[in-house]
């Protein structure tokens, strides 16, 4: 076992964690996700891998989850979201220790094996010793020039300021994490036209404690003129 997971009521794998959730005898609503990730996370950085890069999707997947079980702790969770939410931690962390396992048993067979150095490789008598100078001259003939573009940026600022003005017409108010905003470089350009939203006196908005989610308000003027 590779992982091992721990509270009140439970304590094993995180495969025995999804058979209890599947047969019945534990909720998925009522897991401690926090506690898990971060029992989770403290037993594979305290695994000594060679190749423990492998694992930095699942990981990186992993603290995004940490950081939106932080985001609902300061609102109300809706007890079905609360049970998916769960349900694919799980799921992720099953991932997490077959992964972990894999990693571990292919270390140690490897350690059984000893190191044979490269044979040399024949070298073709017909073929004069050359400098890497004289290589690269032969070879810049057949090179073409080659001009790298960049990406057109088709969402920028003022696009997502009259997206999410258009939005706020609307709705007035709203959470920031319920937008539908999918890639990270929306959220950060939104963010942004947000800010600056702000500064001209159109919106305002409200954060409860540290790393918690925005609520936007449409200041009562523009949500007059817009009516």
């Amino acid at each position: 076992m590779a992982i091992h997971l721990s509270f009140e009521g439970f304590a094993g794998s995180p495969e025995e964690l999804q058979r209890a959730l599947r047969s019945g005898r534990l909720h998925a609503r009522e897991l401690p996700l926090l506690d898990l990730i971060e029992q989770a996370l403290s037993q594979v950085a305290a695994l000594d891998l060679p190749e423990r890069g492998a694992l930095l999707p699942l990981l990186a997947e992993l603290l995004e989850r940490k950081l939106r079980a932080l985001l609902q702790l300061d609102r109300a969770e809706d007890p079905e979201e609360g049970a998916e939410e769960g349900e694919a931690l799980v799921g992720l962390l099953v991932e997490l220790d077959e992964a972990v396992r894999f990693l571990m048993e292919r270390a140690q067979a490897r350690g059984y094996v000893w190191p044979v150095p490269a044979a040399s490789l024949p070298r073709d008598a017909r073929l004069a010793p050359s400098s890497v100078g004289v290589l690269y001259r032969y070879a810049r003939r057949f090179l073409r020039p080659v001009s790298l573009l960049p990406t057109v940026e088709r969402f920028g600022v003022a696009e997502a300021w009259a997206w999410l003005r258009r939005r706020l017409a609307k709705l007035g108010r709203g959470w920031f994490s319920s937008l539908g905003l999918e890639t990270w470089s929306e959220r950060t350009v939104t963010f942004a036209a947000l800010l600056e939203a702000v500064r001209q006196g159109q919106v305002r908005l409200r954060q409860k404690g540290t790393f918690a989610d925005l609520w936007i308000e449409i200041e009562p003027e523009q949500e007059e003129r817009s009516a």
